[in-house]
């Protein structure tokens, strides 16, 4: 008896000690990565907005210098033409699908100018996001993987 009653404390107590409830969440600051150096190129803050979408604009670009906080987005379509890269909204209109998947977003490339559609994976343990631009199929996208800032 003693053993069912180790047993029942176990499994009502498992939740307050498994992965904390961040884990499963996108919103946070995210460090994204030069394709071709493999470099630190940005700070991205995502947020949880009201309707409950996520968004992103960049909110450091690295190495930190002048020139990069003058940057405009010169390609960029409509009213983001010539704004700031530096506080850029990038990413938005995400929408939870499961706990670890974000579909049907827009992501913004402010070195072409180009949209594309925008999905985004959490991984497991919340310290990375696989974040994939396609213009018609994801498969045919191309992924990053950013990474969650302490």
């Amino acid at each position: 008896m003693k053993i069912f009653y180790i047993f029942l404390i176990y499994i009502l107590f498992l939740p307050a000690f498994s992965a904390p409830a961040r884990s499963a969440e996108l919103a946070g600051l995210w460090q994204e990565y030069n394709d071709d150096t493999g470099n630190l190129e940005a700070l991205i803050r995502i947020d949880k907005l009201a309707d409950n979408t996520y968004a992103g604009k960049i909110e450091k670009l690295l190495p930190a210098s002048a020139g990069n906080s003058e940057l405009l987005c010169a390609n960029c379509p409509g009213n983001l033409h010539n704004r700031p890269v530096l506080g850029l909204r990038i990413l938005s209109g995400l929408k939870r699908k499961d706990k670890l998947t974000f579909e049907g977003g827009e992501i913004i490339d402010p070195d072409d100018g180009q949209i594309y559609r925008c999905n985004v994976r959490l991984s497991e343990d919340g310290n990375t996001i696989e974040v994939t631009g396609y213009l018609s199929f994801n498969w045919i996208g191309h992924s990053e993987i950013w990474r969650r800032t302490r």
